[in-house]
């Protein structure tokens, strides 16, 4: 079982150790941006595969009482050191090192989340997490993997902190001192201490090394967003979405059009999925063309999602054949978590260090690794994700959230890199179109589109027997394994029209959900 009831509140992470922490802090009286805060710092030291303080996050918060979902964006942007010279002419960005790394922006969005709903004290927020880098934490062997995966490209800190003693193996006790000094200082001190005190100063010199363009006055500089959410209709609810640099548009584009087109006979229907594998290489398409920071690249999302341009996309898919190649994507590390307190109130939170272990850069004296969000820019001039100095890049971070005549349903999300909309949009048509229950609904087998070489439609063991009828379609199909890593994690909560809870945590992932 990997659901959980209740109807009090709930927590569902991506480590049975965050969940413990979200779950402590409602039990306190603290609400759901309280649960998510404490849960994502524990998840920064125990996921250090996927998240971190040297991190980027996007979150959505439902105000009950308003029935209101806003958005935070704490994405962080190319430094003001940038210097394109020392870019490839052309080709992809570098993948690791300090050229990789973009502005960490969790932490500052964490303060941004306390000032705006915490009623649990900063300090109380961060300790367990404190505890735990403090103590140490049996490593998953999916964590132990990534750790031995990054001695190829690490640097001299990050191999001392996490690979001092050899490959690291599953059930392996990991310390973290430094970063439980760092967690310490935080809760003393609030969040502007990373950002305004020595943590940044030794950023800024760990990076200028390697030609990094982040400074200590640009994390100075730095703030967090409160943002509007974008939304969509879909089969009459409304899905809301964390909004660009997020890439949460591409799963609102899958939905408009699968919202014209005929839902199918069943889930795993192969006309049905064929259908939906279309509606997402169009709506890739679409992002691909568009998504970028707003503040370089203003695009009317919304204008976009109610228009013609939608109407004109869904005619163009043709439900006897594929039109489209499938586009390269790309893997990424990742943890998503969410909350629901007493109140009604939910938070999700998404939260990531990009591929694995981020660039492989490690602040020394303070235990904190840093993103390589700059490795999802493009080299190429005039390309919407052009990388800029003060521009952040499209992000493939979102959140999820579906509001029906009662308010709220489900908060969703999951790791996955740019397959994230791929996996919420089957997850969501087994619970609206189908009438699934959550457990079901995640556990699921699925498909993805856009990966391996070359690209091509990827499917779980499950959906084996439908292989051969997507192919016809003009697939090119590949069969793998049951709950496949790559995917996505997914972590949701569900409420009823009766009030009851229900949470829970993917199978494919190494989380757990709580309810009471």
């Amino acid at each position: 079982m990997y659901e959980a009831i209740g109807y009090s509140h709930a927590a569902a992470t991506a480590h049975p150790l965050a969940t413990k922490a979200a779950i402590s802090a409602l039990r306190r009286g603290g609400g759901a941006v309280d649960a998510a805060i404490a849960a994502n710092a524990v998840l920064s030291v125990t996921e250090p595969d996927s998240c971190g303080l040297g991190g980027d996050l996007f979150a959505l918060v439902y105000h009950a009482a308003a029935r209101k979902v806003s958005a935070y964006a704490a994405a962080g942007p190319v430094g003001s050191a940038f210097d394109r010279t020392r870019l490839p002419a052309s080709g992809p960005m570098p993948q690791r090192g300090p050229l990789s790394v973009t502005l960490p922006g969790a932490v500052a969005g964490w303060g941004l989340l306390h000032r705006d709903w915490g009623k649990l004290s900063w300090a109380d927020l961060l300790l367990p997490a404190k505890e735990i880098a403090e103590q140490g934490f049996p490593l998953t062997s999916k964590v132990a993997q990534a750790l031995r995966e990054a001695r190829s490209f690490a640097d001299d800190a990050f191999i001392a902190q996490f690979l001092a003693h050899g490959d690291p193996a599953a059930g392996e006790l990991q310390r973290s001192p430094d970063l439980a000094q760092t967690l310490a200082s935080l809760a003393r001190e609030g969040p502007d201490w990373f950002y305004r005190g020595p943590f940044a100063a030794a950023l800024e010199r760990t990076l200028r090394a390697g030609g990094g363009s982040v400074t200590a006055g640009d994390m100075a500089a730095f703030r967090a967003q409160r943002v509007e959410p974008l939304a969509a209709t879909y089969r009459g609810r409304q899905v809301f979405v964390t909004p660009p640099p997020s890439q949460g548009v591409t799963l609102l584009l899958m939905l408009a059009l699968l919202d014209g087109l005929p839902a199918g006979a069943a889930p795993d229907d192969p006309a049905g999925l064929h259908l939906l594998v279309e509606a997402k290489r169009r709506a890739y398409l679409l992002r691909d063309e568009l998504l970028a920071d707003p503040v370089f690249k203003p695009t009317d999302w919304q204008a976009i999602l109610r228009g013609p341009t939608i109407d004109a996309a869904r005619a163009d898919i043709d439900p006897t054949a594929t039109r489209w190649p499938s586009p390269r994507l790309r893997h990424g590390g990742t943890t998503f978590l969410c909350t629901w307190d007493r109140a009604g109130d939910a938070c999700a939170i998404i939260q990531s260090h990009y591929l694995g272990v981020g660039s492989g850069v490690l602040v020394p004296g303070f235990g904190v690794h840093l993103q390589n969000r700059g490795a999802y820019f493009s080299l190429e001039d005039g390309h919407p994700n052009a990388i800029a100095k003060g521009k952040r890049t499209a992000h493939t971070l979102m959140a999820s959230m579906v509001l029906g005549e009662d308010g709220l349903e489900t908060v969703l999300g999951t790791m996955g890199g740019d397959g994230q909309p791929q996996t919420n949009v089957q997850i969501l048509r087994r619970l609206v179109d189908f009438g699934e229950g959550l457990e079901r609904a995640v556990a699921a087998p699925r498909l993805r589109d856009g990966f391996g070489e070359p690209p091509g439609l990827q499917l779980e063991a499950g959906l084996r027997e439908k292989g051969a009828e997507l192919a016809a379609f003009g697939h090119t199909v590949r069969i793998g394994d049951d709950l496949m890593d790559g995917m996505g994690h997914a972590q949701a909560i569900t409420r009823s029209g009766s009030g009851l809870l229900r949470a829970t945590s993917d199978p494919r992932g190494d989380g757990i959900a709580w309810a009471e």
